[in-house]
């Protein structure tokens, strides 16, 4: 990894790669989180992908709550091309009133079509459960008055306010004799940009605690798990950890009918180590299929509890734990490849933390790692406050839930 900082407070960050294609990210620490106006993030980035799409360029966006970036990539060739596109899209859109009103409608649009969606209902009721921030407003009516006020001298202002030297990262994936030539374009172009100051992050802090949520369909049943990891830095112990605990809940939880996603889950630009169950419901639903379902998502419920304890009081076999390594390094491998994302995620870790994530080093590390390792880190994981969001489900209490993971 070579880092640059130039002149006016941009760093360069720039990894090697070994084929002749690259890929590069712009990163601005500003996101929905510490937005000068509720919605102008989702805004910006709006009009800027919808822009490219016209334009025919490759930007992806994507963004962790406190930061936005955009992303592209190619031939090797096109690099000079490409950096002047993630110039004009970025940094200097044409904007007119029309287009800034288009993209605030989609936005809304979205945000209606999205705001009665039971697993969405979840995920944002978990989000505002583990992490306390008393003026983050996800009023769905007073979003929509807000965003739809938003104008084009709004924009303006967030592109000039958030691209400054110090705020801005470009994240950079290619062949290492292209080093020099990107550090040039990045001084002709970004390098105009003033030095200012970065944006700085509203403190959240991780409260954890349960919420229940009625529901009003009978569609869907779901419940959402979560531990506090934003402070860890042992990814190839939790990587394996997860391998072994997915493994071990999908062979209980599907003869129940019974999805299970573990992932680490972004909020805000911290992080959960989150675990969703859910049940798609047939429609029309009957009462006795749908009592039964309810029955089964609390006995999916106490398997968690009981795969938790577990994890932090007994390690795994020697065979569990073949099998957990060799599935966590092909997860890792399917990331270090995954076209748009390598970028993103360095820059976000030298944002956040300050250090650079090695995905290759954390490879390296997952075939040492023994079940005491793995063990020792579910026990510093689950020993965090438990987050806990139920939707459509009955007879599940907070205390009784922690109780059963002791």
């Amino acid at each position: 990894m070579t880092q640059i900082i130039l002149e006016n407070g941009i760093t360069l960050l720039m990894n090697g790669a070994q084929n002749r294609s690259f890929e590069v990210s712009v990163v601005i620490k500003t996101g929905h989180i510490n937005e000068p106006k509720l919605g102008l993030a989702s805004l910006y980035e709006n009009v800027v992908i919808k822009q490219s799409q016209r334009a025919k360029r490759n930007i992806v966006s994507s963004y962790g709550g406190d930061i936005t970036a955009f992303t592209t990539g190619g031939s090797i060739t096109a690099l000079k091309k490409t950096m002047l596109e993630l110039w004009d899209a970025c940094c200097n859109p044409h904007l007119t009133e029309l287009e800034v009103s288009e993209a605030a409608q989609d936005i809304l649009q979205h945000t209606i079509d999205l705001a009665n969606v039971p697993e969405r209902q979840t995920k944002m009721a978990y989000k505002h459960t583990a992490f306390a921030q008393d003026d983050v407003v996800w009023d769905t009516a007073e979003y929509i008055r807000r965003v739809s006020g938003l104008t084009v001298e709004d924009v303006q202002d967030y592109i000039t306010s958030n691209y400054v030297g110090s705020n801005l990262i470009i994240s950079y994936c290619g062949p290492e004799d292209s080093f020099d030539k990107l550090t040039d374009l990045c001084r002709q172009l970004f390098g105009k940009l003033p030095t200012g100051k970065r944006t700085q992050i509203k403190k959240l802090l991780y409260t954890g605690g349960f919420e229940k949520i009625t529901g009003d369909n009978d569609t869907m049943l779901l419940a959402a798990f979560g531990w506090d990891i934003s402070k860890l830095s042992d990814f190839a112990e939790t990587n394996v950890l997860m391998s072994l605990l997915s493994a071990r809940l999908e062979r209980q939880l599907t003869p129940l009918g019974i999805g299970c996603n573990l992932k680490i889950a972004g909020y805000y630009g911290f992080r959960t180590l989150r675990i969703l169950l859910t049940t798609n419901l047939p429609q029309p639903c009957s009462e006795e299929l749908l009592v039964r379902s309810k029955k089964d998502m609390v006995t999916a419920i106490d398997l968690v509890c009981g795969n938790i304890h577990r994890v932090t009081h007994d390690c795994a076999s020697d065979r569990r734990m073949e099998t957990s390594r060799q599935r966590a390094m092909t997860q890792r491998l399917a990331i270090s490849n995954e076209k748009l994302f390598r970028t993103v995620e360095t820059a976000w870790l030298h944002l956040k933390r300050g250090v650079v994530y090695d995905n290759d080093r954390c490879i390296d590390k997952i075939w040492q790692l023994d079940a005491v390792n793995v063990r020792n880190m579910a026990v510093k994981i689950f020993a965090q406050k438990l987050t806990l969001v139920t939707y459509g489900i009955e007879g599940v209490d907070y205390e009784d839930v922690i109780e059963k993971m002791k």
